[in-house]
Formats: C-alpha cells, sequence, structure tokens
C-alpha cells in the first residue's frame, strides 16, 4: 500500500506524439494537475423509495505548467498549429506519468489520445525564468 507523501520531486512527465515519438521530457514542473471527467444522471421514480443514479466516466482533464528550460512546451503548441494547417484536424498526443511514493511505490499511468488547449507564458521581468501553462484533456487512463 502507498503511503501518503508524495515527493513532488519524484513526478516524472514524458510526452509523446500519436506514434509513441518522446518530444521532451516536461522540466522543472511547478503544477500539475488531474482530474476525472464524469457525467451523472439521476432518476427519482414515482411511488418508490430508491432512487437510481449512474456515474458515466468521460475522461480526465488538467494542466501542466513549469518554467522554460527546452522546447517542451513550444514544440507542444507547433505541432499542433502544424498539424491543422495540413490536415484540418486536431493532433493527439500520449502523456506518460511515473509517481514514486515515500516508501518506494512506484505509479505509472498513460493517458491516451491527449489534446492540449489554452497555452499561455507569462515573464515576471529581470532575469526571472519565463512560466508556461497548458491545459490538457485526454479520453482515459491506463495503469501500466
Amino acid at each position: 500500500m502507498a503511503e501518503d507523501g508524495l515527493l513532488g520531486k519524484k513526478l516524472q512527465i514524458v510526452i509523446t506524439d500519436a506514434n509513441g515519438t518522446v518530444l521532451e521530457k516536461m522540466p522543472e514542473m511547478l503544477k500539475w494537475s488531474v482530474e476525472e471527467i464524469t457525467e451523472e444522471d439521476k432518476k427519482y421514480p414515482l411511488n418508490e423509495e430508491d432512487e437510481y443514479r449512474t456515474v458515466h466516466q468521460q475522461g480526465f482533464k488538467g494542466s501542466i505548467e513549469g518554467q522554460e528550460i527546452n522546447e517542451a512546451y513550444d514544440k507542444i503548441v507547433d505541432m499542433k498549429i502544424e498539424h491543422q494547417r495540413k490536415t484540418g484536424g486536431t493532433l493527439k498526443f500520449i502523456i506518460f506519468t511515473t509517481k514514486t511514493y515515500k516508501d518506494g511505490t512506484i505509479q505509472k499511468y498513460k493517458y491516451p489520445s491527449v489534446t492540449f488547449d489554452g497555452y499561455s507564458q507569462t515573464a515576471d521581468g529581470n532575469n526571472k525564468p519565463m512560466t508556461n501553462k497548458i491545459n490538457w484533456q485526454s479520453i482515459n487512463r491506463e495503469r501500466i
């Protein structure tokens, strides 16, 4: 059983194109978020005591935020733009995550068919590094 206290520096994220070619390992993560996307159906039948509830899994979404020390963010945005110009479609990526807990437990996930949107870049001035943020969404999560 995994122990509480995920060590932040032990989260590794790798982004690949749909063919599995690694773009860049994500550098200097300031923030990583992941959230389940669900849809709920509730029914309240007349003259019955129980309600019926179903929850439909629709995927996962989140964001990646970090300092710019390599071309990872720019590569994603440039590839998306080029693909859309050539095909009119949306380019899909794959995200792999590896988390290592304090007790040594390792947890790996694959997020297939990832689409990115909402890219932003900010700078605080002077010699401070630029910060990038990009939102992502996937149809599923697979434990590997």
